[in-house]
């Protein structure tokens, strides 16, 4: 059986869903998800594409099951078809379920706007209301079924049978599975999960990813990203406004417990004759700064677009603890260097007070929020080598792919780290699949392949998918198990808490 899904957790830009599906387009927008800290997807404004990201199985199955979450968020009204799933066969859409503006899913045959093969009226019947859905869609010409079951529902909720879901080519199986739109975004998507199989697919009901970062090293032989490494260094392609007075705080998580003594702010452009104050904070959360932890020495601006900023004595930040670097100026006139990406975009807060004043000693109210400032924090880790903690993406939420923030490296083929994973912290009813996932590129000539390695046990298997790493360009390397690979059984829970993951340089 095939199995493939995508929780939308772990990116965080839209191109990062290149190379773990097959096909995307820049058409899909991040929002909320159904989970804390997690996204779903739906469609950019205006957008008409039937296929806006897709994946290959290369497997010709005419069983096909569909899992996913789907929230409307406007008023249940009209005929319009939004958001769809499309079975293909190659590029030709033999079926698709499309969720109309109304609340009803439709079955249609070939793509979204064809022929409506089945009606099952009232899916939703409710906005603003996570619905969880199973389809089952059969490929035939004469004996094709859709059969859907609701919010985890053991029984069919719906069922159409003897219909012609062969609706593209002349073959009674589908080996591509698409998500589209025909119209632009009163719908959310997340948790998706697709199988197939020639005869059978067993019924899951709803499902949740649940993200499993590393927590410690059990064996290594890569290098981490060196003795001094950035922790707030996004891409600034935006810029957000300089003003007297106005302090910036751009919020952090250290990956390792260890000292700071320089801190460098970006500006959009050279701001001469301007004076500027930096400090750490304490944070109770993501958005919310609390306590003073130090002062940096003050800078004054130049023709420079960078300010550097010295904390004497150095200052000693704890692992996995929220900080906010903090910035005021003097004067009202240019920019910061700053985001508008994900994470941060909307959980930067600010604080108006004064120049004179800062820091203050607490900072309990803001002002507001905005893009954070382009800054660039480095630490040196207490002692010794921590491997696992460039590779947790603990300075983003959930695990979403930080680039070149923090990673591990190595050249030299069949060398490889291990590291053990989070607990789940909860006892799931079973365990559908477990799918391995590392974000990695090549940085040196001549080709390169690598893997990330999965150790249940007294097994260790290494990811199929994606392994020809590109120079220069982040991609996935990935693979989902249906069994545990140490007793090809189901997946345990305890196996799953044992297991340990790590990357590896195949040649």
């Amino acid at each position: 059986m095939y199995a493939f899904g995508d929780s939308f957790d772990l990116y965080n830009a839209v191109g990062d869903l290149a190379t773990y599906w097959d096909a995307t387009s820049a058409s899909i927008a991040f929002v909320t998800g159904r989970f804390s800290g997690g996204q779903a997807i739906q469609a950019n404004a205006g957008v008409s594409q039937f296929s806006v990201i897709n994946k290959n199985s290369g497997q010709n199955d005419a069983v096909h099951h569909i899992v996913c979450a789907v929230q409307y968020t406007s008023a249940l009204t009209g005929s319009g078809i939004n958001h769809a799933f499309t079975l293909s066969d190659g590029a030709t859409a033999q079926c698709s379920i499309s969720f109309r503006s109304d609340g009803a899913i439709l079955l249609a045959s070939g793509n979204p706007t064809g022929t409506v093969l089945a009606t099952y009226t009232g899916a939703v019947a409710a906005i603003n209301q996570w619905y969880a859905f199973e389809f089952e869609v059969v490929i035939n010409n004469t004996t094709g079924s859709f059969t859907v079951r609701t919010n985890g529902a053991t029984t069919n909720s719906f069922q159409a049978t003897a219909l012609n879901t062969r609706g593209g080519t002349t073959n009674n199986y589908a080996n591509r599975f698409g998500i589209g739109w025909n119209a632009s975004g009163d719908q959310y998507i997340d948790d998706v999960l697709w199988r197939s199989d020639p005869s059978a697919v067993p019924w899951v009901g709803d499902i949740r990813a649940y993200i499993q970062r590393p927590t410690s090293d059990v064996s290594l032989q890569f290098t981490p990203l060196n003795a001094y490494y950035p922790l707030v260094p996004y891409p600034t392609p935006a810029s957000v406004a300089i003003a007297a007075g106005m302090t910036r705080f751009t919020p952090f998580v250290p990956p390792v417990t260890g000292t700071v003594s320089t801190v460098t702010v970006n500006l959009a452009a050279a701001l001469p004759s301007s004076n500027f104050k930096c400090a750490i904070f304490n944070g109770s959360s993501i958005t919310q700064p609390t306590t003073l932890v130090q002062s940096a020495t003050a800078s004054s601006t130049g023709a420079s677009t960078t300010m550097t900023f010295t904390f004497s004595p150095a200052v000693t930040l704890t692992a996995g603890a929220q900080y906010f670097l903090a910035v005021c100026g003097d004067t009202t006139s240019g920019n910061f260097a700053s985001n508008t990406n994900v994470p941060y975009n909307t959980i930067a807060p600010y604080f108006n007070g004064s120049y004179a004043s800062f820091p203050p000693p607490n900072n309990s109210t803001m002002s507001g929020q905005s893009a954070p400032v382009g800054s660039v924090v480095q630490l040196t880790p207490a002692s010794g080598t921590i491997n696992y903690a460039f590779t947790a993406e603990l300075n983003v939420p959930v695990g979403r792919e930080d680039g070149a923030v923090t990673y591990v490296y190595d050249s030299t083929a069949g060398q490889s780290d291990l590291y053990n994973m989070a607990s789940l912290g909860v006892t799931p009813a079973s365990t559908v699949a477990v799918t391995v996932r590392g974000y990695a590129q090549k940085s040196d000539a001549g080709s390169r392949t690598g893997a990330v390695q999965l150790k249940s046990g007294s097994t260790t298997v290494q990811t199929p998918n994606g392994q020809t790493l590109l120079n220069g360009s982040w991609g996935w390397l990935w693979g989902t198990y249906l069994t545990d690979p140490n007793t090809s059984a189901a997946w345990t829970v305890s196996a799953i808490n044992a297991a340990q993951i790590g990357p590896v340089v195949l040649t």
